[in-house]
């Protein structure tokens, strides 16, 4: 203790500007070996850094010892991925807690998520985030270490400085990708100027991090004080409900994968902001020159005309009366007292998952064609735990498994519009009649298969 104190250091800009996404993404082929070895595995077994990264960073930092960066680099990088997964995995918990009635606990495990997608986004741009052990890696492939800071401090503070960043920009804008094109082309087409959408985004998406980064108290009352003194209670399972279909509505795969339907959102919202930003009033208000613009935008991308009749349908100024509630309630900014506070969360961590998620894919083209046979000794296990298939009954492909999260959202939208069959339409009674469709739309992981495009 007495060394990280008195080595306590601040997160400087300049220490995040010495993270090398580059350098991570070199790490990714080194990787392959580990995954093709027998037993595969995501680090070698001679790995120091394997068991508890953070204790072999205290004592070689107690010890006078250099870091292993060859080693040390390689956790960061696996760490992308499997930090990813494991934030759909807090996500989903979340959503269960949520249908069960209980958002406090999902207020609790949603931001974790939003945590761990934070994680995940910054292990890909060489920021490893650990227990007041950080890990800086270099272009050259060096770790540097940064120790005193507390996790969700440095997470938030490392987030906020890179999300102003170009690096953020051009990150971003090419994992979301409307119609398969990256969301660069489309605003290159649309307009200059939309390098600040990435920092408001991120910023906003990371709203729970920087409140209880800076307010301990904040996250103590959040997360160990009595929920029942504090609580607005729980929604109605038709409200709820509306928001976890809206939420699988948005997260449908495409015929590749990815996220088509949040994408196309995202840069309706994209194309919006740059407008407003430079002519000071809505497309709304200036109907004409935004309709212009977005003809030029369509023009230049060559699209097909049936696709290009129908994208100029969907991004007229009349959508701004029609943005999803997912994202609205990502860009709310009520207090943690708010009855749908745990509703916000969970929204704010989709997003930041879905950048995280598009990130680790962009990790893993480094790869090669057959990233998931490689990977299967990884996500087949865990994923049959999590309720995604059967041991012996693998999908052929990971769209597949959209279609029991369609069967599931069938059947409860069936039984809450027809006022459950004359029961009352209660937690209790929807849960004793579809307790098996409630838990498929709790396996959010299965979002992470097919959005990271294994």
């Amino acid at each position: 203790m007495a060394v990280a104190s008195k080595n306590k250091q601040s997160l400087k800009d300049e220490d995040v500007k010495k993270a090398s996404r580059s350098a991570i993404r070199n790490v990714i082929p080194r990787l392959q070996k580990h995954w093709e070895s027998s037993p595969s595995s995501w680090l070698s077994h001679g790995n120091p850094y394997r068991k508890d990264v953070v204790q072999e960073i205290k004592k070689a930092l107690k010890q006078g010892k250099g870091l292993v960066h060859y080693h040390l680099s390689e956790y960061v990088a696996a760490s992308a991925v499997i930090h990813c997964f494991d934030g759909w995995s807090y996500l989903g918990r979340a959503m269960e807690a949520e249908m069960a009635g209980d958002p406090d606990a999902a207020r609790h495990l949603g931001y974790y998520a939003e945590l761990r997608a934070a994680m995940s986004l910054l292990a890909s741009e060489g920021i490893g985030v650990f227990n007041n052990q950080h890990i800086i890696v270099t272009e050259a492939g060096k770790c540097k270490s940064l120790t005193g800071i507390r996790t969700h401090e440095f997470a938030w503070k490392a987030l906020k400085i890179w999300a102003q960043s170009q690096r953020a920009e051009k990150t971003v804008f090419a994992i979301i990708k409307p119609e398969s094109l990256p969301l660069r082309d489309w605003l290159d087409q649309f307009s200059a100027g939309a390098y600040f959408i990435p920092r408001e985004w991120l910023q906003q998406w990371g709203l729970d991090l920087s409140r209880l980064a800076d307010d301990r108290e904040a996250r103590n009352l959040a997360s160990y004080r009595p929920s029942a003194f504090v609580s607005a209670g729980p929604k109605s399972i038709d409200e709820t409900m509306e928001s976890i279909w809206q939420f699988w509505d948005m997260c449908e795969p495409g015929a590749n994968g990815g996220f088509p339907v949040l994408d196309k959102h995202l840069l309706r919202i994209s194309l919006e902001l740059t407008f407003k930003n430079q002519h000071k009033s809505s497309p709304n208000q200036a109907k004409r020159i935004y309709e212009k613009k977005i003809q030029g935008m369509l023009d230049g991308l060559l699209l097909l005309d049936n696709r290009r009749d129908q994208w100029m349908k969907f991004l007229n100024y009349e959508s701004e009366k029609n943005i999803p509630e997912i994202i609205s309630d990502a860009n709310s900014k009520n207090d943690p007292f708010y009855s749908n506070y745990s509703k916000q969360v969970m929204a704010r961590a989709t997003l930041l998952l879905r950048v995280a998620t598009g990130s680790s894919a962009d990790l893993l083209e480094e790869a090669g064609n057959d990233v998931r046979t490689k990977l299967k000794f990884w996500w087949h296990r865990p994923s049959v735990r999590r309720r995604l298939w059967a041991e012996s009954h693998p999908p052929s492909s990971f769209q597949d498994l959209w279609s029991d999260i369609d069967d599931a959202m069938a059947a409860t939208r069936q039984w809450i519009s027809s006022k459950s069959n004359g029961q009352p339409a209660c937690h209790h009674n929807f849960w004793a009649k579809h307790a098996p469709e409630a838990s498929r739309l709790a396996t959010t992981e299965r979002a992470f298969l097919w959005g990271i495009g294994l």
